[in-house]
């Protein structure tokens, strides 16, 4: 956590955490590397969403997080819908056996979330590159905000739209619905300058950021393929994303999505959490007071 001095009295401004998936192990194991690393959160995956039966909603699993959360010190500010994401069922009809299974997703993941004190629930918004798909994920949304406000969970969806179609899209849900901004998304999708967005989005729409950086391939691009690097070494943006989140006001959240086991991470590295550790001490350096 990085604290910073407001009116004599310390504020936590800006919460540094890593997703689950980061490291090569999810569960006890990754919350203890994201601890020993130095970050003080995690954002936790959704254990294999209903291919594994919606483990989060097992209190003998919820209690095996949150012990390990208290063992190591370590908050879950969010819960990912890492599996439905991965699945693509977003996109799926409603009326289609995916598009209910889609549905469940969320309804599990904002109970567990519910059950287990978490925030915030996060979902997919990507590849809505026609207007029908645009509105069948405005459905989805819906009912994601729909069962959060049911059961007090905020709702984030992480996207790969243009700022213009941010901001239509958000402005639907009069606040109910935000952001988790992926500072590298813009780059890798070709949808805008991360800095910029940012600072037209405003902290308001924005639940928390996620962040990675990328070397590019042999052409200077940004694609799946081109490898994930230290903080502040590659092409997407790092530095001036981070002056983009100081500059609005933001404070929150800064989840880290770069992947501690890559061999483009590990280079030089004696293992995953001298790997992690280097990414720590960045983000301290970039979010720090100028």
């Amino acid at each position: 956590m990085f604290l910073i001095e407001k009116g004599g009295t310390h504020m936590a401004r800006f919460k540094f955490g890593a997703v689950e998936w980061a490291f090569p192990c999810w569960g006890e194991l990754a919350v203890k590397m994201a601890s020993e690393a130095g970050f003080s959160g995690m954002q936790l995956g959704d254990g294999g969403g209903s291919l594994q039966g919606y483990p989060l909603r097992n209190k003998r699993v919820q209690e095996y997080y949150l012990n390990a959360g208290a063992r190591y010190n370590i908050e879950f500010p969010h819960i990912h819908l890492y599996t439905l994401g991965h699945q693509g069922y977003f996109r799926s009809s409603l009326d289609s056996e995916e598009g209910k299974i889609c549905l469940e997703s969320i309804r599990q993941g904002v109970i567990a979330a519910s059950e287990m004190g978490i925030p915030t629930v996060v979902i997919d918004g990507m590849r809505m590159n026609n207007a029908a798909k645009k509105q069948h994920v405005l459905a989805v949304c819906a009912y994601a905000v729909k069962m959060g406000a049911e059961y007090g969970v905020n709702i984030a969806m992480e996207t790969d739209m243009e700022l213009e179609d941010h901001i239509t899209f958000l402005d639907q849900f009069d606040g109910k619905l935000t952001l988790c901004f992926d500072t590298h998304n813009p780059c890798m999708y070709g949808t805008g300058y991360p800095p910029e967005m940012i600072r037209a989005l405003g902290k308001d729409r924005i639940d928390h950021f996620h962040i990675k950086d990328n070397g590019g391939n042999q052409d200077g691009y940004v694609n799946v393929e081109s490898p994930l690097v230290p903080f502040g070494t590659g092409i997407t943006y790092f530095e001036e994303a981070a002056r983009a989140v100081k500059d609005i006001g933001f404070e929150g959240w800064l989840i880290s999505e770069n992947m501690y086991y890559h061999k483009s991470m590990m280079k030089g590295m004696s293992g995953y959490i001298q790997s992690a550790r280097r990414d720590v001490a960045a983000l301290y350096t970039a979010y720090g007071e100028e």
